[in-house]
């Protein structure tokens, strides 16, 4: 496990191009990559090419992924935030000014993002996590 979102099962002998994974029991589970949803407490064998590593995401996570940077003088902003249904779940976001100290005298933004999976809706409070109008960036698998 990559915290408590993220099951990442890499292939580790030379030519292997696919591997056994238990999925923990509990919960649904999503492949990264084709977004199929697994049931857990089952083992599943899984295709692993040598550019793709085994990634599975537990239903009810939140995935925030930043925007290109091309050097640390650009501000990090989000370009997507991918919502795992199935279970409702919530996300700190984090955000300091990335050159100073000055988050060790709390000046920083923290969103609270939160995933209803009942209502089916992510809300947030706290710091405005991007600054689009609409909510274009927010994309939900498994609904």
């Amino acid at each position: 496990m990559f915290g408590p979102a993220l099951l990442v099962a890499p292939v580790t002998e030379q030519g292997t191009t696919s591997r056994s994974v238990y999925l923990p029991a509990g919960t649904d589970w999503f492949n990264f990559w084709t977004n199929e949803r697994l049931h857990g407490g089952q083992r599943i064998t899984v295709a692993a090419p040598i550019d793709t590593i085994p990634l599975f995401v537990r239903a009810g996570s939140i995935l925030p992924f930043g925007s290109s940077v091309e050097s640390t003088e650009e501000p990090q902003t989000i370009a997507k935030v991918r919502v795992y249904a199935g279970a409702s779940g919530s996300f700190t976001l984090y955000n300091d000014d990335g050159r100073t100290y000055a988050y060790e005298h709390g000046e920083a933004k923290i969103t609270e993002l939160r995933w209803d999976d009942v209502s089916g809706k992510l809300t947030h409070a706290g710091a405005e996590a991007w600054d689009l109008p609409d909510k274009s960036v927010v994309e939900i698998v498994g609904r």
